[in-house]
């Protein structure tokens, strides 16, 4: 079968492998979509580090299902589409992929291992079955709010509270409508320094929004204005960020310290993008505010993959119904099997307002290019046929 092998960070190419084995307890699928994650990004760009290398990138991931292993009892069958959540997960850029589902309510099947990053994982993952409802070409959102979910329920804000949203990438855009439409937190305010990013948070529920670059001098004069009395809760979506130069000028105030200082006594300050490269943080006004610095763990001993999976079963709910919109996080479509669109869009990403392009395999990508050809809006609750037209 045919993969996307990364070998070292900017070192990117298809190659092919054995296909996969079905053991007992996998299932093996063919892969319809899979979705580049800014932690495929901090891979290639060298911010966050495998282990070892080669690796085979990609876990927001839908796959039909080829295979199923004897023990899985009947919970899957050929021809289910599968989505899923996992946390040392590689290997859905690929023709066809393995894998150890863990559905919601399946209980006594997690088995753990000790990761070199500190944390024990699960040997499964937490999958879901799509409904047909659901098109390929956007149900790989789905692990990417699983992943906002956990970090939203373990630390949940409280209703009404006002919200900081740091980031307004694909998880932050995720982050500010669940935080409105399902926490009912009061407002939200979101810092970026892309203004088509703004508008879309501030389309999806934002009340109020900062440019960090342009409109450094109103951010400044509004966390001056209001600090200590107005938000109560942060949530940090943002990727590795590169220090400010200093030098004879005094260095701007890091974006997370002007969030700090917008938090109220006690705050809740929630840490959700993930860099392996240190980051800056004020520990002074952690301790001068008391604030409280928060994450969801991946440590299944704390967190289990089977709550996990009973997120994930959320998550696709969410999308399912419309509450949360995926639309707007897809940006782009590339055919799986198309090398250099694939590498082209692993350089380019976060360039402008861009949020996510989608990997569809070969057939998926030809059914949803025909469907935008002929004005089709691909839509939650649509799914697209060969033929292009939505049922």
């Amino acid at each position: 079968m045919y993969v996307h092998m990364m070998t070292a960070p900017g070192e990117l190419a298809l190659s092919g492998v054995p296909d996969p084995v079905c053991g007992p307890d996998e299932i093996v699928m063919r892969t319809e979509a899979v979705s580049i994650c800014s932690t495929d990004v901090s891979y290639f760009r060298g911010h966050l580090s495998p282990g070892a290398w080669p690796i085979i990138p990609g876990h927001e991931y839908v796959g039909s299902v080829l295979e199923v292993g004897r023990a899985l009892n009947g919970s899957v069958a050929p021809g289910d589409r599968i989505c899923y959540w996992g946390q040392t997960d590689f290997g859905g850029m690929a023709e066809y992929r393995a894998l150890r589902p863990l559905f919601p309510g399946q209980r006594g099947a997690e088995t753990t291992w000790y990761t070199d990053r500190n944390f024990y994982d699960a040997d499964q993952a937490a999958s879901v079955v799509l409904p047909a409802s659901v098109p390929s070409s956007l149900a790989t959102v789905v692990e990417p709010l699983t992943s906002v979910l956990r970090s939203l329920l373990w630390n949940p804000p409280r209703p009404g509270d006002t919200c900081v949203v740091l980031g307004c990438g694909p998880s932050a855009l995720l982050a500010v409508q669940v935080l409105r439409r399902y926490f009912g937190v009061g407002h939200v305010t979101v810092l970026d320094r892309n203004d088509e990013r703004l508008r879309l948070a501030r389309e999806h529920g934002a009340a109020l929004s900062f440019n960090t670059e342009t409109g450094a001098d109103a951010l400044g004069d509004f966390v001056r204005e209001h600090h200590d009395t107005y938000a109560d809760y942060v949530f940090d979506a943002l990727p590795h960020v590169e220090a400010a130069a200093g030098g004879s000028v005094p260095a701007p105030k890091d974006v997370r310290e002007q969030a700090m200082g917008l938090l109220r006594p006690g705050g809740a300050y929630v840490v959700y993008g993930a860099t392996a490269v240190p980051q800056l943080i004020n520990t002074w006004m952690i301790l001068a505010k008391g604030l409280s610095l928060r994450a969801a763990p991946f440590d299944v001993r704390q967190f289990p993959m089977a709550r996990s999976a009973e997120v994930a079963g959320v998550a696709l709910r969410l999308v399912e119904t419309g509450l949360v919109d995926a639309r707007p996080l897809m940006t782009s479509y590339v055919s799986l099997d198309d090398e250099d669109g694939v590498r082209r869009a692993f350089t380019e990403y976060g360039q402008g307002a861009s949020m996510k392009t989608s990997l569809l395999a070969p057939d998926v990508f030809a059914r949803t290019r025909a469907a935008q050809d002929v004005g089709e809006p691909l839509r939650v609750g649509h799914a697209v046929q060969e033929t292009g037209a939505a049922v």
